[in-house]
Order: C-alpha cells, then structure tokens, then sequence
C-alpha cells in the first residue's frame, strides 16, 4: 500500500511524475523518481527501435555483456558516492548509494541525498520506501513493477522475459547498455554503464521528459565492506 505524504496527497501517486517536474523541492530528485518510481522517458539509443536479441550479438560484445551479468550476479555488498547531473545545469547533487543482494531473496538498496532536502530512498525486498526526512513522512509502495527491481532480483540476466536490450555501445574500455521493459516499451529507454576489465558499474542515465539528461556517477566503490541490515531499516526521524 503506497502512503502518500501530506505535502503529496493532494496530487495522488498517478500524478507524482508531473509534480516533480514542477515542485523545487523535489527537483534534485529527477534521477532516482524516475528509476525506482516510474519507467523512463522515451528516447531511442542509437536509434535502436527493436530489440538486441542475444544471440545476434557479436561474439566480444556477447563476451563483455556476460561479465556484467556476472559482476552484478556476484554482488553481496556495493557501497558508493555518487554525483548526479542535469544537463543544461551546471549543480551537481551528492549522494550515497548502497545495494546489498545475495542469490537466494530480494536484495536491498539504500540512496541517501546528502544535500537538503535530506531524501532517503530505500529498497527492501518487495517495499520501497520513500522518507523526507525534513517532514518526518514515510511513504512505501510495491517494487514489482518498478525498474529498480533489475538491480535487487536474485539472479539478474539481461535475457530475462520482463526486460530487452535496447542498444549496446563498446567504446574503448566502457560498455553502455541500454534497457527497457519489455510490457512498456513506450515507457523509454535507461542506461547502465560499465568499465570492462576489470569490471566495475560506472554510471546510470536517463532522458526525461522534459530533454533533460540526467547522469549519475558512481565513484568510491566499495564491494568487500559488509553493509549493516539497520541501513535498510526505515523509521521516522532518520538521522
């Protein structure tokens, strides 16, 4: 059930992509409102409108893609800074992100924007939850139809039915993925990217609606600290 804050309720959560279009407080939350809270923008990378089928891939391509299933597969512990920017914007927003997985349940995520307003962001199993933390309001929704469940289901594989490669891109040592969900495809097109060799996640970007390319960066990766269960544990007053 999705408890919608006070200073929301008047717009209901059908209407929450607009109001944060036009509602300052929220506007540093462009990235991450569409990622776990909305399917993407419409946009085509590399002019991709139909699928990649897998077995089509170029064999090196194919290689690489196959290291990243196993990367992100081999998670138990990812913690980092991130910037997020907005084209057009010169500010840049900071935050931190965790993702906790392992291969038997759902995994967890945690993004915390540092600046104010103070958002926290959480991910537990099937629960998202959404805190101000200013405002002291909790709200939580379901994460099955969310694209955030791509990062915390037990066994992630670009080839699942739900989800279909859009574009691929190798340039040099990065290899940029470009996915959609299959029952949206109206809905857009987000990307992942990845340094190959070693392996490393490197960046997320969406285009929203309004032309806006929203880019954040991972940096400070820290895979061997095990992250505490308290972080994906939401009360009031966080701290």
């Amino acid at each position: 059930m999705l408890l919608i804050p006070s200073s929301l309720r008047l717009f209901g959560y059908f209407f929450l992509d607009s109001f944060f279009k036009v509602c300052g407080r929220f506007t540093q939350l462009f990235f991450f409102s569409i990622f776990i809270f909305f399917s993407f923008s419409a946009y085509n990378f590399l002019n991709a409108k139909e699928s990649i089928r897998i077995s089509k891939i170029e064999p090196a391509l194919a290689d690489d893609l196959s290291k990243v299933e196993d990367y992100l597969n081999n998670i138990q512990n990812l913690s980092a800074n991130f910037v997020q920017q907005t084209s057009g914007n010169p500010a840049k927003i900071e935050g931190k992100f965790y993702l906790s997985r392992n291969k038997d349940s759902a995994g967890k995520m945690r993004i915390e924007y540092l600046s104010k307003p103070k958002i926290l962001i959480v991910v537990n199993g099937a629960v998202l939850s959404y805190v101000d933390i200013e405002l002291d309001e909790i709200s939580r929704l379901s994460t099955n139809t969310t694209p955030a469940s791509l990062l915390t289901r037990p066994n992630i594989s670009f080839a699942a039915k739900d989800i279909e490669i859009a574009g691929l891109d190798k340039s040099g040592e990065f290899l940029t993925i470009a996915l959609r969900k299959k029952n949206r495809r109206e809905a857009g097109e987000f990307r992942l990217t990845f340094r190959i060799n070693p392996t490393e996640f490197v960046k997320m970007e969406v285009l929203n609606d309004l032309e806006q390319l929203i880019s954040v960066k991972l940096s400070e990766i820290n895979l061997e600290t095990k992250i505490p269960d308290r972080l994906f544990v939401v009360k009031s007053q966080e701290n």
